[in-house]
């Protein structure tokens, strides 16, 4: 009938458009089809996440309560497998407009607790305001109960409380008072991210083969004691890789019931494409580039629920999925929109991700989450790496402008001009990415780190950012805390004040004598230098005890399979098989230190202009009264300006407290050797709620310096060059673990190509200087001032902190007011 009616129908006088089919022969859908639809959910889920509040979800914790009440009997990497695969397989899951599919929670921008971690900060802050990078958690008087019956529980089992009585039993240290004093802060109650897991080996042979090799391992194994370890980790490997292969088909066994049920013939057809993917990835070798951006997500997923935390860096993403893209565009014609389509897809999911662990941690990172993208860097055979995925991830992130992922530039003369203008491009988006990282130095650094470990050059060049400013070898390197973060201007606040803190009135520093009895600058920074020392004796014995603790409670089986060693020794990540270690601990208000021995040394000891006596009564009192004082103190020699003497005093408090922490003999991983790793995240902030008055004029309680060798705010008054000489010498690059720097441009001096070869050459002077990192606000002080007075209308106001970016209006005042204080430089 339909035919009869068509051929005797009249003919239309002119020819009319018609639209294009959504559907290819095959009856799925068409890649155009299939780009709009990535292109529209990206849009849409991220105008979602920039109104919507984050959530706990406390789905988790009852099935935590349950594994660990049913399972005491199994041995805990076992028992922590069994939680990850009764998570997988009975967590809510969801399918939203994302063709990507695949959340850590129940519900969108939710976030989990990991109270065997540390229960402490839940019983104490359950009334606190919570906020992560999202802006304000929500918890309902329900999820609080859980919360809280969950902390009771492993309230003595947590590795916190187990570092804790560890510490006091053997070594007679508890860290309460140092840590309310603003010292240091622990490890063990805060998960931590993975550093980079081996992606492109786990994507390209899929679980299903990596599964069968663990089984035959399994098998090879001697039923000895001496291998009770060994056979314990790979049942548990076993189970947690099936347990993520179980939960992909799962969202395939969704995507079906979905489909379905749904009447719109173009979702019924994108929700069978789901199901196809998930029943095929991460099982399989990807077929196509959606599938290996899909088995990508499922193993990142993997880690960030068994283990949520800071630094669980992609690496380099677009170059190990280069050879999908490659092959999908040789034989299907996969474009580079359809590519950038599919990345929007997944800079989304990352960007929804978040986690909430306590006061204390969400003020040193804001939300952080170190999902770092590296572009660039060198090939095993020391040629420009740069791919075409590597070009595209960049126009991927100057189309989101999201905080989350973080980009990186592994730079080298060697990078082409035109990725380097499209860098440029993304900087003047005023993001705040990319972040720049000299490849050659970071090459050394490894090299020198990991020289007992066997590193060859072929590893070396294959070097990432894992997180914030870290580094190691992209697929083989663990992240990993000795401890915390310890305050080197409370070292010298603890110095002034012969050992006591002037905030809580504990004495735990040294007692290095009176310092109104100095007689020269040698004499303070003796006594300095002495509370560095005993800052290290006494936290790094702790550290030490905190992994023992964390190896203890927390093994994780997963991620652990997932790094280049574990599978290979049979054993997990804190158990010291991984091939390499980011093995630290973080080091921040160098820069204050510097600044404030600078000033003591001019004021008093050279120009004698105040006694040492009234500046000491100037900072007990916060300079009131003492303004004539303080005068004194902001216009002395400061870090910044190029000058020869403060530029050596910088190198001197660093090299200092490298020597002072090498001189205790901690090596709990063996020759994977701890290392000081220099940067403050929003630290910086943290630690200045903390810390009085010093003599640099900092003011009780506000901020301290970002980065290691970034100028304090307003200091610099030399000009950008003078700038980036000082930073480069700030410290040893090669030697410590990070280097970390900020520059804040306003928008105007990167205008035209000039602008941007202006800003390439400030880059390339200080990479040749020995610089290590460099990373800039593009963002004029005003526009910062005005969203603070009305944050409303700048939701999506993005800027630098210190190693990441985050949205301007949702960060604490502490840290906007830093920013905005940042010297705004031009050319």
């Amino acid at each position: 009938m339909a035919t009869t009616l068509a051929q005797t129908s009249p003919q239309p006088p002119f020819p009319t458009a018609r639209a294009a089919s959504p559907f290819a022969d095959d009856g799925g859908l068409t890649r155009e089809t299939q780009r709009r639809r990535c292109e529209e959910a990206a849009a849409k889920i991220k105008e979602f996440l920039l109104d919507a509040p984050q959530t706990v979800d406390t789905e988790r914790l009852p099935i935590l309560l349950e594994t660990y009440r049913t399972q005491a009997h199994e041995p805990i990497v076992v028992l922590r497998a069994k939680l990850f695969e009764t998570l997988l397989r009975r967590k809510t899951l969801f399918i939203d407009d994302n063709p990507l599919v695949g959340t850590v929670t129940s519900r969108p921008a939710g976030v989990y607790v990991f109270p065997e971690w540390g229960a402490e900060w839940i019983l104490k802050e359950l009334d606190q305001p919570m906020q992560s990078h999202l802006g304000h958690v929500g918890i309902t008087g329900e999820e609080k109960a859980l919360m809280q019956e969950a902390a009771r529980f492993f309230e003595e089992r947590s590795a916190e409380a187990k570092a804790r009585a560890l510490s006091r039993q053997l070594n007679g240290f508890d860290p309460a008072e140092a840590v309310a004093a603003g010292l240091f802060t622990e490890t063990a109650p805060y998960t931590i991210g993975a550093g980079n897991v081996d992606y492109e080996t786990f994507i390209g042979k899929g679980l299903g083969a990596i599964i069968g090799e663990t089984e035959e391992r399994l098998k090879a194994v001697p039923v000895t004691a001496e291998n009770s370890a060994k056979i314990d980790f790979y049942r548990a490997a076993l189970i947690s890789l099936r347990a993520l292969i179980h939960l992909a088909h799962r969202y395939a066994d969704l995507a079906t019931t979905l489909a379905g049920e749904t009447s719109d013939p173009v979702r019924h057809a994108e929700l069978l494409e789901i199901a196809e993917v998930c029943r095929h990835v991460p099982e399989n070798p990807p077929r196509t580039f959606r599938e290996a951006v899909q088995s990508w997500w499922f193993l990142h997923l993997g880690i960030q629920i068994e283990q949520s935390g800071c630094g669980s860096s992609p690496g380099r993403l677009g170059q190990y999925l280069e050879p999908y893209y490659q092959a999908d565009k040789a034989a299907n014609g996969l474009t580079a929109e359809d590519a950038v389509g599919w990345f929007k897809c997944l800079f989304v999911k990352i960007l929804e991700y978040g986690y909430y662990q306590g006061l204390i941690n969400a003020r040193q990172v804001s939300g952080h989450t170190g999902h770092t993208i590296n572009l660039g860097g060198l090939d095993a055979d020391g040629r420009d790496a740069t791919g075409e995925l590597d070009y595209l991830l960049l126009d991927t992130q100057i189309a989101m402008h999201n905080i989350q992922p973080t980009i990186t530039i592994l730079y080298h003369d060697g990078l082409k001009e035109d990725f380097l203008l499209k860098a440029v491009d993304l900087e003047r988006t005023g993001l705040g990415q990319p972040q720049w990282l000299n490849n050659r130095i970071v090459m050394e650094r490894l090299l020198v780190r990991h020289a007992k470990n066997g590193i060859t050059l072929k590893d070396a060049r294959n070097c990432i950012n894992m997180s914030c400013v870290g580094t190691g070898v992209a697929g083989k390197t663990a992240f990993l805390h000795e401890n915390g973060t310890f305050n080197l201007a409370k070292c010298l606040e603890l110095a002034l004040n012969d050992g006591r803190d002037p905030g809580t009135g504990h004495l735990v520093g040294a007692r290095t004598g009176n310092p109104r009895d100095f007689t020269d600058f040698e004499q303070v920074f003796a006594a300095y230098s002495a509370q560095v020392g005993h800052l290290f004796a006494t936290i790094r014995p702790y550290g030490s005890l905190s992994n023992k603790a964390l190896g203890e409670t927390v093994p994780p089986a997963f991620r652990s399979a997932m790094y280049g060693g574990c599978l290979e020794r049979g054993r997990h990540v804190f158990d010291g098989a991984t091939d390499y270690y980011l093995y630290f601990v973080i080091s921040t208000a160098g820069i204050d230190v510097a600044n404030s021995l600078s000033t003591i040394r001019h004021l008093v000891f050279e120009k004698k202009a105040v006694t040492m006596a009234r500046l000491l009564d100037a900072l007990a009192a916060d300079f009131a009264g003492y303004e004539d004082v303080l005068a004194l103190c902001l216009k002395a020699p400061k870090h910044g300006n190029g000058e020869a003497a403060t530029d050596a005093l910088v190198r001197r408090v660093y090299d200092d407290s490298m020597e002072r922490f090498r001189a205790v003999d901690e090596k709990f991983y063996g020759d994977h050797i701890a290392n000081i790793e220099a940067y403050s995240l929003s630290i910086h902030n943290y630690f200045g709620l903390l810390t009085g008055a010093l003599p640099n004029g900092h003011r009780r309680g506000s901020p301290l310096t970002d980065g290691s060798v970034s100028a304090t705010p307003g200091t610099d008054r030399a000009g950008p060059l003078a700038l980036v000489a000082s930073a480069a010498q700030g410290l040893d690059t090669v030697q410590f673990g990070s280097n970390h720097f900020n520059m804040k441009f306003h928008p105007s001096a990167l205008s035209g190509i000039g602008g941007a070869r202006k800003l390439l050459s400030l880059i390339k002077t200080y990479m040749d200087q020995n610089g290590s990192h460099i990373q800039f606000n593009i963002v004029s002080s005003d526009t910062l001032r005005d969203a603070q007075a009305h944050p409303d209308a700048y939701k999506g106001l993005t800027v630098r902190v210190a190693g990441f970016s985050a949205y301007f209006t949702r960060l604490h005042k502490g840290v906007q007011d830093e920013i905005i204080a940042r010297t705004e430089l031009n050319f």
